[in-house]
């Protein structure tokens, strides 16, 4: 039977306001190496915290859009389907957020990654199974047959010369997929990201803290085309993974003064221009996971008791 709808209204603000309070989690963050954050714009000469929150800002409303297409293309539309509504409003809400920064690009990459874990989570909601596991395999199972497409698009456009956007180039020479990559496989950075979060919080660190730590593990683990496309599949290769390894080694998330590791790394990458921004979309949906897991109690009356996490 068909949820009531008044149910599926209710589940997509509740955690449309999540994504919403995540992406501003991430922009509040300090201090995150290489990124914008509230000390400086890091690696970026194009944007700085302002602009970050005027994008954060502009794409609040939006997020819940997602988590309903989510839940009531589950009726009527099969998984391809329901990746095409994904991306015809991934597509406003890139338009809403270029708007709001003078076209700057503050969030494409987290428009395309947490709109998806919402639209997997919506489809989860219908069919009530929302265990953590099973949203994200149901991310990877809306997106996967459009990355191997796309892929494979990408091989026929270099076989013809044809232009290439800076992602498709680092697929194309490279290899190397980036957060749709991540994606398809079932989102393995968060995975670990949120593994690390949850320790460092169960061996009392803060929220904070244990989101840096969180980020340092994901930037190790993730494939990030910012970087290469910034500073080359050598750098992300080698210097960037051991200096980042080094600074997850040494930055201990249960002394908060502990921050020299952090500031270190940030300097490295500014002085290569590099920023892991594909890590740190990675992270805001990490925070949405963990969030929806710890306050699902307070979503009792919106969600009918059909959340199991």
């Amino acid at each position: 039977m068909r949820p009531p709808e008044v149910s599926i209204a209710g589940f997509a603000a509740a955690v449309g306001s999540l994504a919403a309070m995540v992406s501003f989690e991430e922009a509040v963050l300090s201090p995150k190496p290489g990124l914008v954050d509230p000390n400086g714009s890091g690696s970026h000469a194009d944007m700085n915290w302002t602009t970050f929150v005027k994008g954060a800002s502009a794409l609040a409303p939006h997020w819940r859009d997602q988590a309903l297409i989510g839940a009531r293309c589950s009726y009527y539309k099969p998984l391809d389907g329901l990746a095409a509504c994904l991306r015809a409003k991934g597509q406003e809400m890139e338009r809403v957020m270029f708007g709001a920064t003078d076209g700057v690009n503050t969030h494409k990459g987290l428009i395309f990654a947490l709109s998806l874990i919402l639209g997997a989570f919506g489809r989860c909601f219908a069919k009530q199974d929302c265990s953590t596991v099973r949203i994200l395999a149901t991310a990877s199972e809306i997106i996967s047959p459009s990355v191997l497409s796309e892929f494979e698009i990408i091989k026929l456009k270099e076989g013809r010369n044809e232009r290439l956007t800076n992602g498709e180039k680092i697929f194309a020479r490279c290899g190397v997929g980036g957060i749709r990559t991540e994606a398809a496989n079932g989102f393995p950075s968060l995975i670990l990201g949120l593994e690390a979060l949850e320790g460092a919080i169960a061996r009392g660190a803060s929220l904070r803290d244990a989101a840096l730590a969180a980020l340092l593990v994901i930037m190790r683990e993730c494939e990030d085309t910012n970087i290469i496309h910034r500073a080359g599949v050598d750098f992300w290769r080698g210097e960037y993974k051991e200096k980042v390894s080094a600074t997850l080694h040494n930055f201990n998330p249960l002394k908060p003064s502990g921050y020299e590791p952090l500031l270190d790394l940030d300097r490295l990458l500014i002085a290569r221009g590099a920023s892991p921004g594909g890590a740190a979309d990675l992270l805001a949906c990490t925070l949405f996971v963990y969030r929806s897991k710890i306050t699902d109690n307070s979503f009792e009356n919106h969600l009918m008791g059909r959340l199991k996490v």
